[in-house]
């Protein structure tokens, strides 16, 4: 999903920004939504702020009272991901060493919203942005862009000394090693062996006393070394503290199985997060945690 966030205070300037947008996601075949303001509100702020993904900003440079410039320069405090467009009547030097300060993709004329170079540009963004969700290996059918979120897990064959992507759909296997795959990766990906990465955005359950780690789709790995053992009990007691439980969730009851739990065996219930289950469960010898 694509997110446009267009502000200009001309009311055709964004409907015609707004035109050419939707011509071009039609054309690429992708999902979209189009947020337009016509000045920098609190609703645009709350846009702004929001945790939408794919970001790409076309903005007025002086709208009101307020600066496009100054707007950018707030969103790059935050966030360093989205594009940004400027959109203005004339060029200045002086707004153009912007460009490079606040890595502004580009600056448009409003004069020339038909011309050939906001296509080029928007398409551009497209394109980065669709990137930037995609892992790009090569395999023997040829360069294969696989959608992070749907990776599972990434396994090592020494023997083959080939690298297999297991995702949610399918399976791709690779020549590049795990270490060069791990670099390009995005998001909460983790060693838990050294011939083995998991996504734990797709994990299921771990089960540290029999070293199994099921997947959301049932898959299932047992290769968890005692080397990255603490790694993966730091990232659960994190999770934990920051999204369920809101307290302190210490170390110690994580590595001492006699201590008495947070939750007993006997008092486990499922717990309501923004009215979703929440289904990771951690097992540590006979104690489990619902996370």
């Amino acid at each position: 999903m694509i997110n446009f966030i267009v502000c200009d205070d001309e009311k055709e300037i964004v409907e015609k920004v707004k035109i050419i947008l939707m011509k071009i996601a039609f054309q690429a075949n992708i999902e979209y939504k189009i947020h337009a303001f016509n000045s920098y509100d609190e609703s645009f702020m709350q846009t702004m702020n929001s945790n939408l993904e794919n970001k790409i900003y076309i903005l007025d440079i002086e709208v009101e009272d307020s600066s496009g410039l100054e707007v950018a320069k707030q969103i790059r405090e935050k966030d360093w991901k989205s594009i940004i467009i400027i959109l203005t009547a004339h060029y200045e030097l002086e707004t153009l060493a912007y460009k490079s300060k606040i890595l502004l993709l580009d600056f448009i004329s409003k004069y020339e919203l038909y011309d050939e170079k906001i296509y080029n540009i928007i398409k551009l963004c497209i394109e980065r942005k669709l990137n930037d969700d995609k892992l790009k290996i090569k395999t023997k059918n040829g360069i294969e862009r696989i959608d992070y979120k749907d990776i599972v897990c990434i396994l090592y064959d020494s023997y083959k000394r080939k690298s297999k992507i297991i995702t949610l759909y399918s399976k791709y296997e690779t020549s590049e090693s795990l270490k060069g795959i791990k670099e390009k990766l995005k998001g909460n990906f983790m060693y838990t062996h050294k011939s083995c990465i998991i996504n734990m955005d797709n994990v299921k359950t771990i089960d540290i006393k029999n070293k199994v780690i099921v997947f959301s789709n049932n898959t299932k790995t047992d290769l968890l070394s005692r080397k990255y053992l603490k790694e993966v009990k730091e990232y659960v007691n994190n999770w934990l503290h920051r999204f369920i439980f809101g307290f302190t969730f210490k170390h110690d009851v994580l590595r001492n199985n006699s201590q008495k739990s947070l939750w007993n065996k006997n008092d486990r219930k499922q717990k309501k997060n923004n009215n979703c289950f929440i289904s990771f469960i951690l097992t540590i010898g006979n104690n489990k945690f619902i996370q």
